[in-house]
């Protein structure tokens, strides 16, 4: 979740309105247990370079239950817009019993026609938040937010601008983008969802193939955090 500050000026003689506008950005999954979570750099301010004004939260949602948790994001390990990717540093879980279990990740390049699994969280409508003074949010609120799996192959692959691309044929929704894309032999995360790949049409452009960035880029960044490599 982002949450971001607005002030309204209303003239002089009265005092800025202050405003702040939540949703869900994005998908983050984790690759240190409860702490480092990997996601596209994207998400954090539509492309754009991160506001150090936004405040970040990740949620869990066990089993698709009924109870989301939410976990403050403290810091930056990464924040890499030129490869698209972003590491995301959270506060150990305040709840008891609640944890973000960490994922393998793999650096290899799996052949064309390999399965692969794709998980994110459709982002939903928020229909209300609690949200103190200075931006924290308190918990509570109105919203939808379930994780949703899809399967498919590894559809092409190629280099572009020095970095190794996926193409898959399977389509993901709003705020799904920074989720992992798994190999299932062995199991592991090697790609981050990102966008697609504009198509010209004789109705014009329209979304084309889904493309996600191999995590050779940021190896070192990620051994660093000493990640279960596949």
């Amino acid at each position: 979740m982002r949450i971001i500050r607005r002030t309204k000026h209303q003239g002089k003689k009265k005092p800025p309105l202050i405003e702040f506008r939540l949703a869900f950005v994005g998908t983050a999954w984790c690759i240190s247990p409860d702490r480092d979570l990997l996601t596209a750099h994207h998400i954090l301010n539509e492309g754009k370079a991160r506001d150090p004004n936004d405040r970040f939260y990740a949620f869990t949602v066990p089993g698709n239950g009924p109870t989301a948790y939410h976990f403050p994001v403290i810091g930056f390990p990464l924040d890499d817009a030129t490869h698209d990717f972003a590491i995301l540093e959270v506060e150990p879980p305040a709840q008891p019993g609640q944890h973000i279990p960490a994922v393998p990740v793999a650096f290899g390049r799996p052949f064309d026609g390999t399965p692969v699994v794709t998980y994110g969280f459709p982002s939903p409508t928020i229909g209300g938040g609690n949200v103190s003074p200075d931006g924290s949010f308190l918990g509570g609120g109105q919203f939808f937010l379930k994780g949703h799996a899809n399967e498919g192959i590894v559809a092409a692959q190629y280099e572009l601008a020095g970095v190794w691309q996926f193409e898959f044929n399977v389509g993901w929704h709003h705020g799904e983008s920074g989720g992992p894309v798994f190999q299932q032999e062995p199991f592991a995360g090697f790609a981050v969802m990102q966008h697609y790949r504009n198509i010209q049409t004789p109705h014009g452009i329209v979304a084309g193939p889904h493309c996600g960035r191999g995590l050779e880029p940021i190896r070192q960044q990620l051994l660093a955090l000493n990640v279960n490599v596949a």
